[in-house]
């Protein structure tokens, strides 16, 4: 008798816990680009799960990750590290041992932390979470267990692999940094239909979610790891850097608001454990933006930094990259703009006469046109420097960095950009001669 008495205290215990403390679900798309979302201005495909979550809470303008690879950004939101301080600076890379993420925080303050789908991390001493298939059963078993869960729902879609027969490519707006061929509608057209079976998925989650009555006590989120396109993913462009982020948390985010701070996914983790615990995340990077969910505050981050490399993705010499912007300005920094060229026999170009493919239809259109020859040879050589008014030229299109106008503004976010590097123990190339490409990670 006294051991029954004993369990249901238990179970009573976990069920009161569960009521004080606010449960945690974060949908992480993966390859999604900002305005590929309905509620963000997409007027072809279909997001209404998405859509109808912006409508219960606030919706972001202008959240970035720091790098717009699967495994770095991964792991910058688990961390709250940048890449270079977490130690998984390449794609297929590791994060350092002894570093820690969601798990080793949430758990000490009883929450279950769970990872569903795509894993995309390494090693498991640093991502101490339960690993679970993304299934709507065990989905469904977490929702509705008795202890506080902080699950992150990481899908596959819509990466590639594409499927197809979601729309004709013949309505697919194309945006304006990609050239309008039958390759670029094809492949737009599987992403399309990719990003609605993802929003059905994710509409199936939040019914779950609902139906356990658990909705109004937790905080949920929408969010991509980074863009999606050529010259977006593997850049530090703004359509590679830049992530849909709604957030909804009812009773303390109204409905339908708009939020124009500039966050980063390293703030995600400390801005959840603060609302969470009411206590703040020593010794990272991100930080927390919880007064511009529930207050009046519209300023978080003045500035928004970047860093990639092809190691880890590409063989050959290496092609880091780093990058800062401010509200209107964004300097980028090619540390061997020269070397991408020793690149171009990898799978991921495809280039004629290594395979044809996108770059070869790239390089037709070029033929006759000079943006597009333009266009084309930023995939093989980059300016060492690039400057951009985001506020004129949100595509990125015109490099200012040569022109004397705006030497002060360049300036000036260059030694931003020195000053963050340093502080990241970043040295540039460097760093990137001294790291080998590590084996691939498993999804």
């Amino acid at each position: 008798m006294i051991k029954y008495i004993f369990i249901a205290l238990t179970i009573l215990s976990h069920f009161a816990l569960a009521a004080k403390k606010p449960n945690i679900l974060i949908f992480l798309a993966d390859d999604h680009s900002t305005f590929d979302v309905g509620c963000y201005g997409n007027k072809i495909v279909r997001t209404p799960n998405i859509d109808k979550l912006a409508t219960e809470g606030m919706k972001f303008h202008r959240a970035f990750t720091s790098t717009a690879m699967c495994a770095p950004a991964r792991s910058m939101l688990y961390t709250g590290l940048y890449p270079h301080r977490n130690g998984a600076h390449m794609n297929h890379g590791a994060a350092t041992n002894g570093v820690k993420s969601f798990g080793q925080y949430f758990r000490s303050h009883g929450y279950k932390v769970v990872l569903a789908g795509k894993g995309h991390i390494k090693p498991m001493s640093v991502f101490k979470m339960d690993r679970e298939p993304e299934t709507a059963e065990a989905i469904s078993k977490i929702i509705n267990s008795p202890q506080p869960f902080c699950l992150i729902i990481a899908s596959n879609d819509p990466h590639a692999p594409h499927k197809s027969g979601g729309f004709d490519p013949k309505t697919i707006p194309i945006p304006p940094y990609l050239p309008d061929t039958p390759e670029t509608r094809s492949t737009r057209e599987g992403y399309y239909t990719d990003i609605e079976i993802m929003d059905k998925a994710f509409g199936s989650y939040l019914k779950i979610l609902q139906e356990s009555g658990k909705a109004d006590n937790t905080i949920t989120i929408f969010l991509s790891d980074h863009g999606a396109g050529k010259l977006a993913k593997w850049t530090l462009y703004e359509i590679g850097l830049r992530v849909p982020m709604i957030i909804r948390w009812p009773g303390k985010i109204k409905s339908g608001s708009q939020n124009k701070a500039m966050v980063n996914l390293i703030d995600i983790l400390p801005t959840l454990y603060e609302a969470s615990t009411g206590n703040a995340i020593s010794n990272i990077d991100g930080k927390s933006f919880l007064k511009t969910l529930i207050s009046k505050e519209s300023d978080h981050r003045e500035f928004i930094f970047g860093a990639h490399t092809n190691r880890g993705i590409m063989a050959g010499m290496p092609f880091p990259i780093r990058s800062v912007r401010d509200k209107q300005f964004k300097y980028i920094r090619n540390l061997n703009s020269e070397g991408i060229s020793s690149n171009i026999t990898t799978h991921n170009l495809e280039y004629k006469p290594y395979g044809g493919g996108w770059m070869t239809s790239w390089e037709e259109i070029g033929q006759n046109d000079k943006f597009w020859a333009h266009r084309h040879n930023l995939i093989l050589k980059r300016p060492a420097e690039e400057l951009y008014d985001l506020e004129t030229d949100p595509w990125e299109f015109n490099n200012l960095a040569q022109n004397s106008q705006y030497d002060d503004i360049k300036e000036s976010l260059k030694t931003k950009l020195t000053q963050w590097m340093q502080n990241q123990n970043d040295l540039g190339m460097k760093s990137e001669l001294s790291v080998k490409a590590h084996s691939k990670v498993k999804k």
